[in-house]
């Protein structure tokens, strides 16, 4: 009987850790919201977790599926990079799909396994998304990442010129 009872308890806490690893739904992460933590491998140095970045303001584009698509990625690495003084970090996360080849950039480019589970995931890749230093998503920004470009420059420098209490800072 004691080894029921010790199987029973063990699939108990095994179920209920996986549980607590289980992605949200894409459609439930929206500006406001506490953006759940992931760790992810990086293929250009060491992986990142999310709240390992609090603190500073965080920028993740979102790539989903890109074959050797670093053209495209130029622009953002070379705004986050010039905005790196005030604090703002940059990662990509790529989606590879057989045998893709990853960007080559200086920024971390994180890979995302949907079978890992340790991430989430969005339905209308690509995206933007602007952390702030609590870990709260304030800006999402989905769709084609070179017609979003212009867009997402102008919200990443009012969202950091803007200090905690909402007001510009000098």
């Amino acid at each position: 009987m004691g080894y029921l009872a010790r199987y029973v308890v063990l699939i108990l806490l095994s179920c209920a850790s996986w549980a607590g690893e289980t992605i949200e739904p894409t459609n439930s992460l929206r500006p406001g919201d506490l953006v759940p933590d992931f760790t992810l491998p990086a293929v250009n140095g060491f992986g990142q977790r999310l709240a390992e970045a609090r603190g500073a303001p965080l920028m993740i584009v979102w790539l989903g599926r890109c074959d050797e698509c670093s053209e495209t990625l130029v622009r953002y690495q070379l705004l986050a990079e010039s905005l790196a003084m005030d604090g703002l970090k940059g990662w990509f996360v790529w989606t590879p799909e057989g045998k893709d080849q990853p960007p080559k950039m200086r920024l971390p480019v994180l890979k995302y396994e949907p079978r890992w589970n340790q991430g989430w995931q969005f339905e209308g890749r690509p995206a933007v998304l602007l952390i702030d230093p609590d870990g709260e998503l304030d800006h999402l920004i989905t769709g084609d990442l070179d017609d979003n470009y212009p867009e997402t420059e102008k919200v990443l420098m009012r969202w950091l010129s803007l200090g905690r209490d909402g007001q510009i800072s000098e």
